[in-house]
């Protein structure tokens, strides 16, 4: 078992830290086992305090708890510690970390059996919770009973079922179960939270696995009750083109669809692709007035240019053929809006109203012969 897993210590080279010791520990000791290169490290160090790796050259960075960078790599080093649950939420826990603790006892906080392993430098595996066992039978497997204590898990499992999708992982029984019984408490997370594991989800090879396991302990429900149908497959790549496709599939109007971004405090562009999905996904054969009045909805017939990446995911909806009618005709429609000026209707003496209505004529006019004429537009 050696064989790969020594290799895990090679971020930790040119620091005096040899006679240390020091673990990898987590999700890059579950992905070597699996065969899959490990994206994040992370070491534990036992029976060291805080001035034993300043010493060293270490930085410290943690605020909840001592967390150290590599002097060269940067990689993250964290003192061994354990947890008591204190308040509600995801960070209502008292972090204790003093030499002390073991590895076993940093260890025993984990979430699942799967992610409490360790691997020491000479490549020996430590697993006193059957992670490995569990991986070779494809579980996610609660560590122990305070597991309960964090509803951030529910997700968590979520997004492992998701992340491992490949493998096959399933909720272990008497974990499903405890999962379906914190449901309640999820309510006790911040929606930044709750957001960040939907798109961590949303990222994955195959999110649909996730959002089903939130829908099978009641999570999806609790947290998202406006989308109840879940995809079976995903047509698109992209985290929030994936959100649009699960948007459209429960039918939300407008007016709730602007409320929940709103209630997951989505970023702008999120907001704005999705809103833009939706009504681009109400056309089948916009008349010319449908289409000026869309595009100014959209904003799009502002001085401002378009934006390369809200336009980057339309296209891509556009692959998932979201809108029936094909966003690069709506690109064109734009770019054919947008040529039609104020200046011309300035120069006619035009002005306050009088003006908006005139541009907006000549926009109707001008689309009207793009619809008209076969082949003037992209898609028709």
């Amino acid at each position: 078992m050696s064989f790969d897993l020594r290799r895990l210590f090679q971020p930790l080279e040119g620091a005096p830290l040899d006679d240390l010791e020091i673990h990898v520990v987590g999700g890059a000791v579950r992905d070597t086992l699996l065969g899959i290169t490990p994206k994040d490290m992370d070491y534990v160090v036992i029976g060291a305090d805080p001035d034993t790796l300043i010493a060293r050259g270490c930085q410290p960075v943690g605020q909840d708890f001592p967390v150290f960078l590599h002097p060269v790599s940067h990689v993250e080093l964290a003192l061994a510690r354990t947890e008591r649950k204190t308040a509600q939420g995801h960070t209502g826990f008292q972090v204790h970390a003093d030499p002390t603790v073991t590895l076993d006892m940093d260890l025993k906080r984990r979430d699942f059996t799967i992610n409490a392993m360790a691997v020491s430098r000479d490549g020996t595996l430590t697993d006193p919770y059957g992670g490995q066992s569990d991986l070779n039978a494809r579980l996610l497997r609660q560590v122990s009973a305070a597991f309960s204590e964090d509803p951030l898990r529910v997700l968590r499992g979520a997004r492992f079922l998701a992340q491992l999708g490949a493998f096959g992982f399933q909720i272990e029984a008497s974990t499903h179960d405890t999962m379906q019984q914190m449901t309640d408490r999820l309510a006790e997370l911040s929606i930044e939270r709750v957001t960040r594991e939907l798109e961590r989800i949303l990222k994955t090879e195959t999110p649909e696995r996730g959002l089903s396991a939130m829908q099978a302990v009641g999570a999806q429900a609790a947290l998202f009750p406006e989308l109840p149908v879940v995809p079976v497959r995903f047509s698109t790549q992209h985290p929030t083109v994936r959100l649009a496709e699960w948007v459209l599939m429960n039918a939300l109007s407008e007016t709730a669809l602007t409320a929940w971004c709103k209630r997951l405090r989505l970023s702008t562009l999120q907001s704005q692709a999705l809103l833009a999905i939706h009504r681009l996904a109400s056309f089948q054969n916009p008349s010319a007035e449908q289409i000026v009045e869309t595009l100014q909805r959209l904003g799009w017939l502002r001085g401002n240019p378009p934006d390369p990446q809200l336009d980057a995911l339309l296209l891509e909806a556009d692959q998932a053929t979201l809108s029936p009618m094909p966003v690069a005709t709506w690109m064109h429609w734009r770019t054919r809006a947008r040529q039609v000026t104020t200046e011309a209707l300035i120069a006619q003496g035009l002005t306050g109203q009088a003006l908006g209505d005139a541009l907006y004529a000549e926009r109707v006019s001008v689309l009207s012969t793009e619809i008209s004429a076969p082949g003037t537009a992209p898609g028709l």
